[in-house]
């Protein structure tokens, strides 16, 4: 197991995050969706994004239990990001969507939470491959 690899696709996903829901990017239409206001982000807690990143750090061990073995002619980013991408397709988004559509949220504000989960996962398994030596067999 790489933990370089694991701690930085954890970092990746908070990093993502911070970028992604920025006020500036799509953070106040997500505010909006979730009935928050800037006034309402503007303490952050640490026991949160302690857990967030644990959390990333969750999935980045997730991707790292399979990273290792290659796929002929594809980088090992770009297949890490293949085995990221299909189980958050897949699993991850359909969960997103179903919540949110039981939960009566805005339509925006579930598209930005999925897609934000289906690019860090994907994101989050390129690096872990791409830093994880290649095993033999």
């Amino acid at each position: 197991m790489n933990y370089v690899a694991m701690l930085l696709g954890a970092i990746s996903v908070m990093v993502l995050g911070m970028v992604w829901y920025h006020p500036k990017v799509l953070g106040t239409t997500w505010m909006k969706g979730a009935g928050l206001n800037e006034e309402d982000l503007k303490e952050v807690n640490p026991v949160t994004m302690i857990g967030a990143l644990l959390m990333a750090g969750v999935i980045a061990y997730a991707s790292s239990r399979y990273a290792g073995h290659t796929e002929e002619g594809m980088s090992q980013f770009v297949h890490g990001m293949y085995h990221g991408f299909m189980p958050a397709i897949m699993y991850v988004a359909p969960v997103l969507v179903s919540k949110g559509l039981f939960e009566k949220k805005d339509l925006s504000w579930i598209f930005i939470g999925v897609a934000y989960w289906v690019l860090a996962i994907t994101i989050v398994s390129g690096i872990v491959y791409a830093l994880t030596p290649v095993t033999a067999g």
